[in-house]
C-alpha cells in the first residue's frame, strides 16, 4: 500500500475510476466471457459429433484441441486481469482519483469565478 504512485502505471492515465475500469478492465472481462462461450459451443459440438456412430475421430480431437487452446488463452487473460485489478484497486485506495476530483473541482470553481468577474 505504501508503493509510490508512479508504480501505478496505466491507472494514472485515466481521470476517473469509471474510465479506468471501462478502458483497462471491462474489455478483458468481455474477452474472457466470449472465450467461454466459444469453448462451450465447441464442447457442445464435440458431444454432438461423438454421439454419431459414423463420425471421424479426428474431428472430435480437433474440437477438443480448440477448447484447450481457448482455455489457455482465457488463463492468460485472467492473469492479466488479476494484475490490472490489483493496480486499479491500489489506485482507488490511494485516493488518487479523489485528489484529481478536488483539483478539477477547484479549477472549475476558479474558472467560473474568473468568468463572472470578467463580465462585471
Amino acid at each position: 500500500m505504501n508503493e509510490p504512485i508512479e508504480k501505478l502505471g496505466f491507472a494514472l492515465k485515466h481521470n476517473t475510476v469509471g474510465e479506468l475500469f471501462g478502458i483497462e478492465i471491462i474489455p478483458i472481462i468481455d474477452a474472457i466471457e466470449k472465450l467461454g462461450v466459444a469453448a462451450d459451443g465447441f464442447g457442445s459440438a464435440a458431444r454432438t459429433i461423438a454421439g454419431i456412430n459414423i463420425t471421424e475421430q479426428h474431428q472430435i480431437k480437433e474440437l477438443l484441441k480448440l477448447i484447450y487452446d481457448i482455455r489457455r488463452s482465457a488463463e492468460d487473460l485472467q492473469c492479466l486481469l488479476d494484475k490490472r485489478l490489483c493496480v486499479a484497486i491500489k489506485a482507488v485506495e490511494t485516493g488518487i482519483y479523489d485528489a484529481k476530483n478536488v483539483v478539477k473541482g477547484k479549477e472549475e470553481i476558479d474558472n467560473t469565478q474568473g468568468s463572472t468577474s470578467e463580465g462585471d
